[in-house]
């Protein structure tokens, strides 16, 4: 008699092949949310969210490098009625130095002025004259006038001079935030210039 085989049948193929393959995760809840959604719609969508992602980021980091010209103008204004007012010391003042200084700071500002208006001209945006005309005070010309017939001419324009300057730089300084690479360069410069004037023996 042959001795019987004790050895278990070998599993049919394939059997247990359900248990060692990955079985199918289930979708997350955004793709469910996707999963009835056109194709074309999904590359919608991705556009769309790559393009508000993009103004985003240009609105951190572009968006406050704008051309300010309300504030310029007004830098303009100031540097217009300096300049005015000095140009009327350089002829009414009767010290050399007192009119050498006049001269200096009345070309300086009208420089400056210049400069600004040729920026904002090459940016397509028209200067308002009645703008400009805004820090005109006539009553800095009366006053002048009256250190005039009292001898107290020079002093009187100093003593402006001083504090129209400090006041100036004070609004370059304003222009000068969140403003563009190229403008803060012009501002920057300007600052200093007033700087030198203010450094003059008569305003110390």
């Amino acid at each position: 008699m042959l001795p019987q085989n004790t050895q278990p049948p070998a599993p049919a193929p394939d059997q247990f092949d359900f248990m060692l393959k990955d079985q199918p995760k289930p979708p997350g809840r955004f793709g469910t949310l996707l999963s009835d959604v056109p194709k074309p719609a999904k590359i919608l969508l991705l556009v769309v969210g790559a393009l508000f992602i993009i103004v985003i980021l240009y609105a951190l980091f572009f968006g406050g490098k704008k051309t300010n010209t309300d504030q310029l103008t007004s830098v303009m204004a100031s540097a217009q009625e300096i300049s005015r007012v000095s140009s009327m010391a350089q002829l009414q003042a009767k010290d050399t130095t007192t009119k050498d200084l006049a001269a200096t700071t009345a070309t300086v500002l009208s420089s400056q002025k210049q400069e600004l208006r040729s920026y904002l001209i090459s940016k397509k945006v028209k200067v308002d004259t009645k703008k400009l005309a805004a820090r005109l005070n006539k009553s800095t010309d009366a006053k002048l006038a009256t250190a005039l017939q009292n001898n107290n001419y020079d002093q009187t324009y100093f003593s402006y001079l001083k504090t129209s300057l400090i006041n100036y730089q004070a609004s370059l300084n304003a222009a000068n935030k969140g403003a563009s690479l190229k403008i803060q360069a012009i501002l920057k410069a300007d600052y200093t210039s007033i700087q030198t004037l203010l450094t003059a023996s008569q305003l110390k």
